[in-house]
């Protein structure tokens, strides 16, 4: 039988309420080797790596922490000041959701800069995107926007 759970642990917003179902983070993963596997048969495994990890730090970086609101009503506008990392878990710091999504970034730098020849890959723009996605994560940036930029 499932514990019960009280009503403060719900998470009542419906905009990311679904990361927390069965599966997600395996069909995110999948995803990712179906992008890999994609991108490695027009140019070599090692740097399908560092396509797939610039990519996935673009799309992510946008979706997760430049895009703010939420596209339900139920939500009456609560959540339209805050980016989809802010409202991730509630803005609870330091959940297995929030730690998936961090290391994320990290396994993909790691098969980046590991998986081809140093003198074939862009070593400073890998590192670039990991630092910008992992910095944007840290609970010290929570509901902060750097220079102003994206505050309204």
């Amino acid at each position: 039988m499932p514990p019960r759970r009280s009503a403060s642990d719900v998470v009542l917003n419906k905009n990311t309420n679904w990361l927390n179902s069965t599966g997600v983070w395996s069909w995110y993963v999948g995803l990712l080797l179906a992008s890999w596997l994609a991108i490695s048969t027009v140019v070599g495994g090692g740097l399908a790596w560092t396509y797939v990890h610039l990519a996935h730090g673009a799309i992510t970086f946008y979706l997760l922490h430049w895009c703010k609101g939420s596209p339900t009503e139920e939500d009456q506008g609560k959540w339209d000041s805050y980016t989809f990392w802010e409202q991730l878990d509630d803005g609870q710091q330091g959940t297995v959701t929030r730690k998936f999504f961090t290391v994320v970034p990290v396994v993909l730098f790691s098969l980046a800069t590991h998986g081809s020849d140093f003198r074939s890959q862009p070593l400073l723009l890998n590192f670039v995107v990991v630092v910008v996605l992992v910095v944007a994560k840290f609970p010290l940036m929570h509901k902060v926007r750097l220079f102003g930029i994206n505050k309204y």
